[in-house]
């Protein structure tokens, strides 16, 4: 069979064995995330002054920091897709679908333009479409962020691999715009060049990097987030995330040669002991340098996949930031999208060179059957915010806001009691966080949480006709924030309901000296004041 007609057959298989496996996610609402940026975007329908979104930050409704976004083509991508399906989540469920598959389709091209063998391509390929690791990125609506931008740096590769180096500018320029994490292109052009022992364009290494500069200025200039001062603000802070990477690197690499406990808001302690990471990882890396010497195997090949792995992760190894609450930082699976490619070269290297050919095979269709199941299922986790986030809570049992979530879940699901046992695990959970905390910054900071957790109890017992259960939650808000109308106003009608109007009378007038203008409060003292 003709190269170019094997190719063909070999990415349509993959197409075809990669929307099997997601297809069951087709049909799931919007979630989480996905109702930000989407459902509650009130700009979402606007296909005007597109060019205004490239001075302006992606997310207004956030502080700025290096944490805020600043992701025009996303912006306008979501748009585009509201123009296609509206508020119909399955149209969006299918692009990511069909972004993912094209995503791995570049990636075999890309391969085998480095001269891989097809079939090594073909496998690598296969691996990063139906690994269950994929599922956070493809089956929430939201995780098209990494599709996209991964689709841009897999395009810019291939035309950078070709020569067309106009068409590599465009696809950089696009990555950047789409997600920040697009700054790895420039290092992977470099192993590029490394890998394929091309060392004459230098000139566009730097031109490229030129444009990743301004790319960074620009995103700092407009959301207000200055990355080395983010990096430095607390040195204390940065030792400890430094020292975490070992840790995190490994359990990235354990998820994805033993995928068995994905969940959505995967954080990693700081605190905990980092010894044995750095024994382990070291262990590892002489391990792996004595197997591949002792093989005989081609260490270009695999520098080039140990390489790939790290430099598409440093982005989210938090370096910069990504805390979640109190020591966990953030250690998405989402992030594993692109580097996971690295590890699965490496992988796949070894066991070519352990095993025949028709071993090799059989191990591949075990493997592939294995990981497509897994696949299968983990997608399940995404038909709703109560079973994602029950997952997440039975695996990360002393995260507090996945304890909030689920609560926020199960009383839009109208399950009033389960929502207020959540709240009051992640109520535990915060206020030893704020105990623990070593300034009145940080303190402030979960005693707002504390306050969002009252609050959110409050309706739940408003819900069941607890009122006396609701006033002993809104005055625990209130000692926290004692000027707060919106709560005043609801703590007098909860005193309305149980019947002591003068109490209710008094706080409504109390709310009206903080904020005259607060209208709900005054339609309510009206009513009371008619009443009597």
């Amino acid at each position: 069979m003709p190269r170019a007609v094997s190719l063909i057959f070999l990415l349509f298989s993959l197409a075809l064995i990669a929307f099997f496996v997601f297809f069951n996610a087709i049909n799931h609402p919007f979630v989480h995330d996905d109702v930000v940026f989407i459902v509650q975007n009130p700009q979402i329908g606007h296909l005007d002054h597109l060019l205004n979104l490239f001075f302006q930050s992606s997310n207004p409704q956030r502080v700025a920091g290096v944490n805020s976004y600043y992701r025009p083509v996303l912006e306008i991508f979501y748009r585009l897709e509201y123009r296609l399906f509206g508020f119909h989540a399955a149209g969006f469920h299918f692009i990511n679908i069909l972004i993912h598959v094209l995503n791995g389709l570049l990636l075999c091209i890309v391969l085998c333009r480095l001269q891989f063998s097809q079939w090594l391509a073909y496998s690598i390929s296969l691996l990063f479409l139906i690994h269950p690791i994929q599922s956070e990125a493809v089956a929430c609506v939201s995780g098209i962020s990494n599709l996209l931008t991964a689709f841009f740096i897999l395009l810019t590769l291939y035309y950078y691999i070709r020569g067309r180096y106009v068409l590599t500018f465009v696809g950089l320029v696009l990555a950047l715009f789409t997600k920040e994490q697009a700054i790895i292109l420039v290092p992977l052009l470099v192993l590029i060049d490394w890998y394929q022992q091309k060392k004459d364009r230098g000139g566009l290494w730097f031109v490229f990097s030129i444009v990743t500069l301004v790319f960074l200025w620009l995103r700092s200039s407009i959301t207000g987030a200055h990355l080395l001062e983010d990096v430095l603000q607390s040195p204390v802070e940065l030792k400890l995330r430094l020292l975490s990477i070992p840790r995190t690197i490994l359990m990235y690499l354990r998820l994805i040669v033993f995928p068995y406990d994905l969940h959505y808001y995967r954080n990693t302690d700081i605190l905990a002991p980092n010894g044995p990471a750095f024994i382990m990882l070291g262990a590892l890396s002489v391990a792996l340098i004595w197997l591949v010497k002792k093989l005989q195997m081609n260490s270009r090949e695999i520098i080039f996949g140990v390489t790939w792995f790290v430099i598409s992760l440093l982005p989210v190894l938090n370096i910069i930031p990504i805390i979640n609450e109190y020591s966990f930082i953030l250690t998405a699976e989402h992030f594993l999208y692109l580097p996971m490619v690295g590890v699965v070269i490496v992988l796949a290297l070894i066991i070519k060179r352990l095993v025949s050919f028709q071993v090799l095979v059989a191990i591949e269709i075990f493997i592939c059957l294995g990981l497509g199941l897994q696949t299968v299922y983990q997608n399940t986790f995404w038909r709703g915010e109560i079973p994602l986030f029950q997952r997440t809570v039975a695996l990360e049992k002393d995260f507090a806001r996945g304890h909030m979530l689920l609560a926020k879940a199960y009383f839009f699901n109208k399950q009033e009691d389960m929502a207020i046992a959540q709240y009051n695990q992640a109520l535990t959970i915060m206020k030893g966080y704020e105990k623990k905390a070593v300034n009145d910054k940080a303190r402030q900071f979960y005693k707002s949480f504390i306050k969002e957790i009252y609050a959110d109890m409050a309706q739940c017992f408003i819900v069941k006709g607890r009122f006396d259960k609701a006033i002993d939650a809104l005055n625990c808000t209130l000692v926290i924030d004692p000027k707060n109308v919106g709560l005043l106003n609801n703590l007098a009608i909860c005193y309305i309901q149980q019947g002591d109007k003068a109490q209710a009378e008094q706080i409504l007038k109390m709310a009206l000296g903080l904020d005259p203008t607060y209208i709900p409060a005054r339609n309510n003292l009206k009513q009371l004041m008619k009443e009597n």
